[in-house]
């Protein structure tokens, strides 16, 4: 009885041990586990149902009691050997009824050979806390290099998938440096957009520019392409453009950008000259000193439209304008300039969009604007009420008007139209009730001869702005080859200059004069009736 009792005393005691044994085991497996995937995972940590923790636990137990040199390596714990005995010791009295219930391999009869087996495990488990006595004192957990073996490939694989989703490398876009200018070289910076909206109008003035380099053909020129983006960068452009030691500017070519660069370039300090630009706009507004208007200005336009009126005998002038920026630029002027001929607008009418948009309000409108009154039976035509008149506004609103001018008796054979060069177009040369109208339009003497040269090099057909970009490059090179170091008084001194875009001088205020040529819509075509003089 004794001996039995010390038996079945042994094997509770075996299996008590093998239970600590495994409890401790899988608390210690499943603290490592939760840290690494923690350090890992960051602000999302991965959790593994208790049930695949109890069957991870029941295999390895397993494996380690029959054969005790397959037991995996644990990582080493961040604290001291005895507390982990002490925790270890601690809790294992509280297993679960379900824990307790696991089918754990019972020792046989041999009860030396399972307490060595047991013994095995434990000194196994403690060996991998004291391997090193020393306390690690460690504030933040470190991220494993390569595979940990007290995880499984699954939970290994979603753990640095989980990282890397969260770590994106840096790009880094290459800064461009500008290299240093060399003797004699003149650095030229072309403000224009080449994206954005307007890329369209910037890459023809860009080949404008380039077309005019190849032909000039001086090495000692260089370009520097700045992008305004129709405005939005043009400052950032010219900015660019000052680091990179540009001697002038060509462009821009809105307002808005011509606003934001000049806004740079008078900020510089330090006796740093200021680079003459060569703007590509044509609004008065954005002229000065040192910055000259290349476009061309429809204020002269219709200056040579009045001109030819007046000699043709027109006295009687009325002025019907779009509600707009550029239509009030022209009422305002077109009223100036009678006042210096002596003369007063017999009737003035600006029509918003509103009444151009109604029918009904469109003809009220223009039957007050002519003093319409309907003819009694067959009474004659009465004269009309103005010999002339001024369209101040874009070709929409030429056609929008025109007809019902002429459906209240003041059609173009009973005034004279007056428009400006955005009248010529297909579409209101073929209007009827334009026909006989007269408006102003650049020199196209030369036109054959600058589209030979272009088709040489580009494969689509020049456009408005490639005569003026062109001539713009031209004049750089001329000023480049004349030695002078002070291009801005050579600039206004000259007499002139001759180019694609006709003839043109600069003047003081930034302003220019060119030369126009007038047309006549007839039948369909624009006639001229009147060429532009070579020479200002």
């Amino acid at each position: 009885m004794r001996n039995m009792f010390e038996n079945k005393r042994s094997n509770q005691s075996g299996q008590s041990l093998i239970k600590d044994c495994y409890f401790c085991w899988r608390q210690t497996r499943g603290l490592i586990a939760a840290v690494t995937m923690i350090a890992l995972a960051g602000c999302q940590p991965a959790t593994t149902p208790s049930s695949s923790i109890r069957a991870i636990s029941k295999t390895a137990l397993s494996s380690q009691t029959q054969q005790s040199s397959s037991i995996p390596k644990l990582p080493a714990s961040s604290g001291s050997s005895n507390q982990a005995r002490s925790n270890i010791n601690r809790t294992a009295p509280d297993i679960s009824s379900t824990e307790k219930s696991l089918d754990v391999k019972k020792p046989d009869q041999d009860s030396t050979t399972d307490l060595a087996a047991a013994n095995a495990i434990m000194d196994s488990i403690i060996w991998q806390f004291q391997t090193d006595d020393k306390v690690i004192e460690t504030t933040e957990p470190a991220i494993p290099i390569g595979a940990d073996p007290s995880l499984s490939d699954d939970a290994l694989d979603a753990a640095f998938a989980l990282l890397s989703s969260r770590i994106r490398p840096q790009s880094f876009e290459p800064v461009f440096e500008m290299p240093p200018k060399g003797d004699g070289v003149i650095r030229v910076g072309l403000l224009v957009p080449l994206s954005g909206e307007y890329a369209a109008l910037g890459m023809e003035i860009r080949r404008s520019v380039e077309m005019a380099l190849f032909k000039i053909n001086n090495p000692k020129i260089e370009i520097l392409f700045l992008d305004t983006k129709g405005g939005e960068t043009a400052g950032n452009a010219a900015i660019t453009g000052l680091n990179g030691d540009v001697d002038i500017f060509i462009g821009p070519l809105f307002t808005d950008a011509v606003t934001q660069a000049r806004a740079v370039t008078d900020q510089l300090r330090d006796g740093r000259a200021r680079p003459p630009m060569l703007l590509l706009s044509n609004n008065v507004d954005v002229a000065g000193a040192d910055r000259w208007l290349m476009g061309y200005l429809p204020e002269q336009q219709l200056d040579g439209l009045l001109g030819h009126a007046v000699s043709a005998g027109k006295r009687r002038f009325a002025l019907i304008a779009q509600d707009s920026l550029f239509g009030q630029r022209l009422l305002t002027h077109a009223s100036q300039r009678l006042a210096d001929f002596g003369l007063t607008p017999e009737a003035v009418r600006v029509l918003s969009d509103d009444e151009l948009a109604d029918e009904t309000n469109l003809k009220n409108a223009i039957r007050t604007f002519t003093r319409y009154t309907a003819p009694i039976d067959e009474t004659p035509l009465a004269d009309s009420p103005f010999d002339a008149v001024i369209f101040a506004g874009d070709p929409a609103f030429a056609l929008r008007t025109a007809p019902v001018l002429a459906f209240y008796d003041v059609g173009p054979d009973r005034a004279l139209y007056l428009g400006n060069a955005l009248w010529n177009q297909r579409q209101l040369l073929v209007e009827p009730s334009l026909q006989g109208g007269v408006f102003s339009t650049r020199p196209s003497n030369l036109d054959a001869r600058f589209d030979a040269d272009w088709t040489e090099i580009w494969a689509e057909p020049a456009g408005q702005l490639a005569r003026v970009g062109f001539d713009a490059m031209a004049l750089v090179a001329a000023l480049a080859q004349s030695n002078h170091s002070d291009w801005s008084k050579q600039l206004v001194s000259n007499s002139g200059f001759q180019g694609y875009s006709g003839a043109f001088r600069l003047l003081p205020n930034g302003r220019n004069i060119r030369s126009f040529e007038l047309r006549k819509i007839n039948k369909g075509e624009a006639k001229i009736i009147r060429p532009a003089p070579n020479k200002i």
